[in-house]
């Protein structure tokens, strides 16, 4: 007879509980590293915690004060060593490992002597969403679990482990559904909103792929121009962008190089 399915309420609390190990874990990894590695520590708290917990095939602590254990899909099994492990990579690095790969193909596009401007344009607006999407993600995979129960990670759904009941489990918590519902709608709308704000900076940018820049924002960050400075193509950008890792003009890709860039003074993109 299969165990029970474990519900929302006590994988949260596990959650929690795992967590918070994870935080006091890495505060304490942080005494011993330089600042500028602290950051560092939390990742690695929490990879060094899953690898001797559920790697291992043991309970974690916040699992075993819930009283549930991962299970495999067919819900009589351990999930695998290969899927804890991947679950727990995705777990850890997934967010970071997809912002990369989005930075690194908005480097390519910046950088692409075969796209024309306008696919350019489109392309860097596209990952530039994406990136901003792509936190939502997870919130829209917690109101889920929050819903209709699973895991809290992401990583794990990906590799279809789910948890059961080892001890008879406390009511259901009906806020968790509603809390559910009401992060859900937050993530759609932040979505939509992201998705707008890229239609409307495609927009001004198809209005003139070839022209002066005079919009407001920086078409290498889509940020509203700050410190704004001007190339010898006469586009305007950011100093921020000139000075780092722009190398060519993102509307007409002519090369410069940080000693052509012209800071302006006293000047606003789009007053005239």
């Amino acid at each position: 007879m299969a165990l029970p399915r474990a519900q929302p309420a006590e994988i949260l609390r596990a959650w929690q509980k795992d967590d918070l190990y994870e935080q006091k874990l890495a505060g304490s990894l942080a005494k011993f590293v330089s600042p500028q590695y602290v950051s560092k520590t939390v990742p690695v708290s929490s990879l060094l915690y899953k690898s001797l917990t559920t790697l291992q095939d043991l309970q974690t602590l916040g699992e075993e004060y819930s009283g549930i254990v991962q299970v495999d899909d067919t819900f009589h099994r351990l999930p695998s060593f290969f899927s804890r492990l991947l679950s727990i990579i995705l777990s850890t690095f997934g967010e970071d490992i997809t912002r990369r790969l989005l930075k690194n193909a908005e480097d390519k596009v910046v950088r692409s002597a075969t796209l024309k401007p306008e696919a350019q344009n489109f392309f860097l607006i596209m990952l530039k969403a994406m990136g901003n999407i792509t936190s939502k993600i997870t919130s829209i995979h917690r109101a889920l679990s929050y819903i209709s129960g699973g895991p809290i990670q992401i990583g794990k759904s990906l590799m279809g482990i789910d948890y059961v009941h080892v001890r008879p489990a406390v009511a259901y918590h009906a806020h968790l559904r509603l809390l559910g519902f009401v992060t859900l709608v937050h993530a759609f709308l932040s979505c939509g909103h992201s998705i707008y704000q890229a239609k409307k900076h495609f927009e001004q940018m198809s209005d003139f792929p070839n022209e002066v820049d005079s919009s407001k924002s920086c078409v290498a960050c889509l940020e509203e121009i700050v410190n704004p400075c001007v190339l010898q193509c006469g586009h305007f950008f950011c100093m921020q962008c000139c000075y780092g890792p722009l190398e060519i003009c993102a509307l007409c890709r002519t090369p410069f190089t940080k000693n052509t860039v012209v800071p302006l003074m006293n000047f606003a993109p789009g007053v005239h």
